[in-house]
């Protein structure tokens, strides 16, 4: 039997959809091709470089009450 070997789906959202529904009590985010989970709620930081990661952590505890923009890696909104 001959044929077009198969290629490999697109990713798509079903998995991350089904890991959502089953553990709602997580958050899944995904950077590139890899997947972070998290206690939902919880803020979590992201960066090229550790210095980018601690500004962005000395910044989202700063004490006049400053809050990383809504959508980025460090507000769970």
């Amino acid at each position: 039997m001959t044929g077009t070997p198969v290629a490999q789906p697109d990713r798509d959202d079903l998995t991350p959809r089904i890991f959502r529904a089953l553990y709602a009590e997580l958050d899944l985010r995904t950077i590139g091709a890899t997947y972070v989970v998290v206690p939902r709620g919880t803020p979590w930081f992201t960066g090229r470089s550790l210095g980018e990661i601690a500004r962005q952590i000395s910044e989202y505890g700063s004490p006049n009450g400053d809050r990383p923009p809504g959508g980025s890696p460090a507000d769970p909104t």
